[in-house]
């Protein structure tokens, strides 16, 4: 595994209007851009079949041309990078029963783990802001969840992060939240700049091949509903973001994905060489 911990990091504080410092921070991982290092293809798979998986005694459908592969994908790629490989050149989505086609599907499951799908279901049952009941979304987004993806990026690594979207009294919001778990989705942040308390975070995302992906949020004030504005989407799509429970396998070697009735397994991928990182 290539170690990539000097990050590439630029601090910058200046005065801001009407007094004060204001501390200007930019990070990006080193050597990687989505369009170097991410699939050459988005998350579009329309002959696809329909993976099943059992989550919290709940049948939900993965993997349809509707949902798509958003996990295997950020999950992928993160794998390469780690490993120090280039992604393998192919710029059409891999056959159904390919090397490639049963990774990502694998990493799919492997990004739908207990702790995760809780975290979606919490979330979506969750108000945006605080409450007299206790924390919202936006406090526990902004005080846990961005100093996790902000170690992981000054560190010099990727972040796997999971976006929310719906939202359900929590009353009824395990059964209807189960429906709005298919329009939640996974990218992987590569960077982040952070002027005061002004945050965006750099994507790589596979619904959306370019470098120029981005969440942008204010994280001034946790205790109130914080909105993201996200490229691609309209406002207000996804309420909230969090790291997943992310875990490194190595690319060139065997995986498996556990669903209902199927069993996906990979032999590992080909890859496009090494990233020449510098000496």
């Amino acid at each position: 595994m290539y170690d990539c911990s000097d990050s590439g990091i630029s601090v910058v504080t200046r005065w801001a209007i009407g007094g004060g410092l204001v501390v200007v921070k930019s990070v990006r991982v080193p050597m990687f851009q989505p369009t170097v290092n991410g699939l050459h293809f988005t998350n579009s798979w329309p002959s696809e079949p329909n993976y099943t998986i059992n989550l919290l005694g709940q049948n939900i459908a993965l993997g349809n041309a509707s949902k798509g592969l958003c996990g295997g994908m950020a999950y992928t790629v993160n794998d390469l990078y780690i490993t120090g490989l280039l992604p393998p050149p192919e710029t059409a989505n891999p056959a159904e029963g390919t090397p490639l086609f049963n990774y990502i599907v694998a990493r799919l499951t492997n990004s739908f783990d207990e702790a995760d799908v809780t975290h979606y279901l919490s979330w979506i049952q969750m108000s945006d802001g605080d409450t007299l009941f206790g924390h919202g979304l936006a406090w526990h987004e902004i005080t846990e969840e961005w100093p996790l993806i902000q170690q992981d990026l000054d560190s010099g690594v990727p972040s796997a992060l999971g976006l929310v979207s719906g939202h359900q009294p929590s009353i009824v919001g395990f059964f209807t939240g189960i429906e709005n778990l298919g329009n939640c989705h996974q990218v992987l942040a590569w960077g982040y700049d952070l002027n005061g308390s002004s945050l965006t975070l750099h994507l790589y995302d596979p619904d959306n091949i370019g470098n120029d992906n981005t969440i942008s949020l204010n994280i001034g004030n946790p205790t109130r509903a914080t909105p993201l504005t996200m490229s691609n989407n309209p406002p207000g799509h996804f309420r909230g973001f969090f790291r997943t429970h992310y875990q490194y396998h190595d690319p060139r070697t065997p995986v498996s994905g556990a669903f209902i009735e199927t069993v996906v397994t990979s032999p590992g991928i080909a890859n496009g060489g090494p990233i020449q990182f510098p000496a």
